[in-house]
């Protein structure tokens, strides 16, 4: 089922910590991670703060449904032109087409940007919505390695 709901991303900001923490903590987020377990708030401040400041080599994006956040996407930035994005969505948003619309909206602003090239996407082999959200969006299979697998798409 389709939504027409407003759907938006802005950077990450000091208020979106606790959301972003309770995000990472769900069960069904961590379970295809690669950090497959639950993380402490102390480790979540350590690794979000640097982010948030600017001070990492990441974006990291809230996604909102009108004005209600229900996920994230980040980027990482392996070099000056290769970035790894990822994706999180709450349970009760999936199977909404709100995890296309804003993965696109990422995407088009990436281009804008002109700040990479490509982006790679890794996901558990066994994490197919994943894996069809990637190819709806053009991502190709570029490598299977164990469990993970790499998807990328030039831009």
């Amino acid at each position: 089922m389709k939504s027409l709901a407003k759907i938006s991303l802005r950077k990450a900001t000091f208020p979106d910590i606790e959301f972003l923490w309770y995000l990472r903590n769900q069960p069904d987020v961590y379970k295809y991670s690669r950090n497959n377990k639950p993380v402490k708030w102390k480790g979540h401040i350590s690794w979000i703060l640097p982010i948030i400041l600017g001070i990492a080599n990441k974006d990291l994006f809230v996604i909102k449904n009108v004005q209600t956040p229900i996920g994230q996407i980040r980027l990482d930035f392996k070099n000056p032109k290769k970035a790894e994005i990822s994706i999180s969505i709450l349970k009760k948003f999936r199977d909404k087409d709100f995890a296309t619309r804003a993965l696109n909206l990422a995407i088009e602003e990436i281009k804008k940007q002109k700040k990479v090239n490509l982006l790679i996407a890794v996901t558990h082999k066994e994490n197919i919505p994943s894996q069809r959200l990637f190819e709806k969006l053009n991502f190709r299979l570029n490598k299977k390695q164990n469990k993970w697998l790499k998807y990328i798409l030039r831009i």
